[in-house]
């Protein structure tokens, strides 16, 4: 579960640092900056999600975390990319995420928290 703790904290400040990079270095236009803030609010969640995650026993607690974390860390990273290099390929990858992230919080609705 450590591992878990230390990838949601940085996944959580690496969604903060696009947030501010995009607000203040970037000169995105409106739909890349959407794309920016879209992509950090589900990695913001997804590591507060993970943070709580990772103070629970049992296995499947873990792997959902990990799905949650890896599941927004693909699809903000493909949001962040498209939105920085309009190279449109690399959206393919933004659907891979969601699934992903989905089904973690699928698998949690039916994880017990364990002691």
């Amino acid at each position: 579960m450590r591992l878990l703790n230390i990838a949601a904290g940085i996944s959580g400040a690496v969604a903060l640092m696009m947030m501010t990079i995009a607000a203040h270095v970037l000169p995105l236009d409106a739909a890349d900056a959407d794309r920016v803030r879209l992509g950090a609010i589900v990695q913001l969640a997804a590591a507060a999600a993970a943070l709580a995650i990772a103070n629970r026993a049992r296995r499947v607690n873990l792997i959902a975390g990990a799905m949650i974390v890896a599941g927004a860390a693909i699809f903000s990273a493909a949001l962040y990319t498209l939105a920085v290099t309009h190279v449109a390929a690399v959206a393919k990858l933004a659907p891979i995420g969601g699934v992903t992230l989905i089904g973690g919080w699928i698998l949690l609705a039916f994880a017990k928290p364990g002691a």
